[in-house]
């Protein structure tokens, strides 16, 4: 990643701008370009790839030099504003069903519930507290809890757990086609 100021002497002004280039990844093109700290608006992919070929040696220093010339070609050095060069190409997920679901068996006997009451915030629906007694039980926890200082609208929700039994009932997990990986892009420009 490189961080460097350019300097432009354009009618006694000197300007100081603050060009900036690095590789973001993401599962398609633009996902990654929203890592940008700028706004990218032109792919230079083509137009690197023309300038290599017709370099005979490259290195950090000049491939700097083709971005900044690159920049002020099409953005006029504008801040906020940069470039892309694609690196490596993202291909996406192509499965219908990119999801895979492991059933639990159920060896532990029958499953046995309890009730459970869960107090919330109304408004935020943060969980502030957890009663697995009674009802009259739950109503003491809510008058403790706003006695200790919460100010806000609350509610007391029903849930049942599992007591007794097998508590989980399937593992779930996303599954890509094989050939799916994530784009390799540089981006470089101004930053605002």
């Amino acid at each position: 990643m490189f961080n460097e100021l350019i300097f432009l002497n354009r009618m006694e002004k000197t300007v100081y701008l603050n060009f900036k280039k690095m590789d973001v990844t993401g599962a398609t093109k633009q996902e990654a370009l929203d890592k940008a700290p700028f706004k990218v608006l032109y792919d230079a992919t083509q137009a690197y790839r023309n300038w290599r070929e017709k370099q005979d040696f490259i290195n950090d220093n000049s491939i700097r030099e083709f971005m900044q010339q690159y920049l002020q070609k099409k953005t006029k050095n504008a801040p906020g504003v940069g470039c892309s060069i694609t690196i490596e190409s993202a291909v996406a997920d192509t499965r219908e069903r990119p999801y895979k679901i492991t059933d639990v068996k159920n060896e532990k006997g029958k499953r046995k519930y309890s009730t459970v009451y869960t107090l919330k915030d109304a408004n935020t629906n943060e969980i502030l507290a957890v009663c697995d007694e009674t009802k009259a039980k739950a109503k003491d926890v809510a008058k403790e809890l706003v006695k200790n200082g919460f100010k806000g609208n609350g509610i007391c929700t029903y849930s049942k757990e599992v007591t007794e039994g097998e508590p989980v009932a399937f593992y779930f997990k996303y599954a890509p086609s094989k050939s799916t990986k994530p784009g390799v892009y540089t981006v470089f420009g101004i930053e605002a």
